[in-house]
């Protein structure tokens, strides 16, 4: 009797906590329509209308996402097989990290997303000082490993080791390196700084005709960051250097150089970002696309939690500076090389108070910096020196109101963006700052440019203007981990543009292509139903 009343028992006791191997999983199922106002085929790029899905570019505003890679409204999830050891002064950790990503039902993506090893030393045995100084190794992707602070001004990640390749269809060139970008670090930490110094590297294809090879390409990172007033101000600080192979553009006959031997022409990147925290009650915390998963039972690590309302005031002002300078091909001179330099910078204001939060963004990115993995308009060459240049800047200020009885969060964000612009010397040789793009830069009018592949040229003789935006969010969170959200925006953004040809048979020019602007107005909506554990 005593036996089968101690079995019954052990049944009733909860079973021992383990973690899923699935973590970060994001499941969204979308009722989108990008723009009520116009019919399939009248913008680049194509509306479809009302149709179930993730959104377009267009569905996205320009102050979306800050913080991460992701829109938010992708099918996706990581496999996380881990492993941790812990002894009395070592403790080691390892993880298998793979994301899927789903594009369509007979599609999907997985590609590493931060695999690793961390290996941890604490000097003192009983831990109560935390102080430790750790490696973690990333065998098969260091991307995680980034400069910068803010994911949308960050850079040093795996794509700066991109290899322009010209045969390749216009827009997909950037797969012409599939090579991966491994990496390590080794990071000293206490309760009030950390220092770090690490190291990536990848593998190209050098252009020299002599050597037609592969070869290393390399870079070196490190950083520190400081309590300066424990839980009140923080400084941060970190940088790269980055060699990144030779200068495709810089080998035809005439750089022969002593001997009759080719010269090679370096692609060296180096900068600097910096950053300054000051805070009460709400603490500065990186991106979640530069930590490293767990599937720990034991971990407070959660990857999708709800926003904490603390009583009281609680603020947060972040500023953040880059300065990074690359190596090109003189436009001016195509023989010899020039350094092209590149700004960034943003100041990020967040305060709560009860269950009203608001929150500020001014941001400034040079176009130089939005084109650095490029790396600049025509890859691995520099603006012409008389180039007319201007950086993407834009604000944005947004507020919400949770309605805690009901789970109902809701709050509209505005903004205007000035976006960077790229015009050519006046009297110039167009044709010569084609480059390798297949003629797509071909234009002496001004090119709109909002990211890396996505421009917009302009009409002879006009000038970008600003673009305004405006969102309504409203949210509905139900048991824990789903939610109800819709999305109302509107933008206005008169640098869209289309190619057309001249339809009036009377003219000379009957039949060309021209530049002709588009419908500026976009009133769309998305309207989702979300899980996220």
């Amino acid at each position: 009797m005593r036996r089968l009343l101690a079995a019954a028992l052990l049944c009733c006791l909860p079973a021992a906590a383990r973690a899923n191997d699935y973590v970060d999983t994001r499941l969204n199922f979308t009722l989108t329509d990008e723009n009520l106002l116009v019919k399939p085929g009248e913008t680049n790029p194509s509306v479809p209308g009302i149709h179930i899905g993730q959104p377009s570019t267009l569905g996205l505003m320009f102050f979306d996402n800050y913080d991460t890679r992701y829109t938010g409204y992708e099918n996706l999830t990581h496999l996380v097989l881990y492993k941790k050891i812990t002894g009395s002064q070592f403790e080691a950790e390892g993880a298998l990290v793979l994301r899927f990503l789903e594009f369509s039902d007979i599609t999907l993506q997985s590609i590493d997303d931060g695999s690793y090893i961390k290996l941890t030393y604490y000097p003192d045995k009983t831990r109560t000082d935390q102080s430790n100084f750790a490696l973690v190794a990333f065998p098969m992707s260091a991307d995680r490993m980034r400069l910068g602070y803010s994911y949308r001004i960050s850079w040093g990640g795996s794509p700066i080791f991109f290899k322009f390749n010209p045969d390749l269809p216009t827009g997909a060139q950037q797969s012409g390196n599939t090579t991966p970008a491994p990496g390590a670090r080794v990071q000293w930490s206490t309760d009030r700084y950390q220092v770090w110094a690490g190291f990536k590297t990848s593998l190209l294809l050098n252009n020299n005709p002599e050597i037609n090879e592969q070869e290393a390409v390399y870079s070196f990172l490190g950083g520190a960051t400081v309590d300066l007033i424990k839980d009140r101000l923080r400084w941060d600080i970190n940088g790269g250097y980055f060699y990144r192979g030779t200068n495709q553009n810089m080998y035809p006959t005439e750089v022969l150089g002593p001997g009759g031997h080719y010269t090679d022409y370096r692609v060296d990147t180096a900068g600097v970002s910096t950053q300054l925290s000051i805070f009460h009650g709400v603490y500065p915390s990186g991106s979640l696309d530069y930590a490293l998963y767990k599937n720990d039972p034991t971990t407070a690590t959660r990857y999708f939690s709800r926003p904490i309302y603390k009583p009281g005031f609680n603020w947060m002002i972040q500023s953040e500076f880059t300065y990074v300078a690359t190596s090109l091909q003189d436009a001016d001179n195509t023989s010899s090389t020039t350094w092209q330099n590149a700004f960034a910078g943003d100041i990020n204001f967040r305060a709560q108070a009860g269950h009203f939060r608001l929150k500020a963004d001014l941001v400034y990115r040079s176009l130089e910096f939005i084109l650095l993995n490029q790396p600049s308009l025509v890859p691995f060459q520099a603006f012409p020196k008389d180039a007319q240049v201007s950086a993407d800047k834009f604000v944005s200020v947004g507020m919400d109101y949770f309605f805690e009885r009901i789970g109902l969060t809701i709050g509209p964000t505005i903004g205007v963006d000035f976006p960077a612009t790229f015009a050519p010397p006046a009297g110039s040789n167009v044709a010569a700052l084609c480059g390798n793009t297949m003629g797509s830069l071909c234009s002496s009018s001004t090119i709109v440019v909002r990211d890396e592949g996505d421009y917009s040229i302009l009409p002879q003789g006009f000038t970008a203007v600003p673009v305004f935006a405006a969102k309504l969010v409203v949210r509905e969170d139900f048991l824990d981990y789903f939610a109800v959200l819709l999305d109302l925006y509107y933008t206005h953004d008169g640098n869209q543009t289309v190619l057309t040809k001249v339809a009036d048979m009377n003219s000379i020019d009957y039949g060309a292509e021209i530049r002709e602007f588009n419908k500026p107005d976009q009133l769309g909506f998305n309207l989702t139903l979300q899980a996220r554990f």
